[in-house]
């Protein structure tokens, strides 16, 4: 697969994910529950971090990005492997 072809099937999951992200938020309370109460949870975890010293707080930040880094990362094979599975479903099923 060419580079432009993989960076816009990339663009197209991101999209995918933020809209079927924001119907989520906004359709499921038990979700909506849990991002309210992570996002007042992370303003102490911010005071918290900050107290750290230098060293210490690079390290909690730098493997708070990665970890986010890797959930995205396992997000966009999930979609691409429910995608192949799909459409192994439809052949399967002689739709297509």
């Amino acid at each position: 697969m060419s580079t432009k072809y993989i960076n816009h099937l990339k663009q197209l999951f991101t999209d995918i994910h933020e809209e079927t992200m924001e119907n989520f938020r906004n359709n499921d309370k038990e979700y909506s529950e849990l991002l309210r109460n992570s996002v007042e949870e992370s303003k102490e975890v911010e005071r918290i971090i900050n107290c750290l010293d230098d060293k210490d707080r690079e390290l909690i930040l730098k493997h708070k990005d990665r970890h986010g880094k890797l959930e995205w990362v396992e997000r966009e094979m999930l979609y691409l492997q429910g995608l192949k599975d799909c459409v192994k479903l439809l052949r399967l099923l002689e739709i297509i």
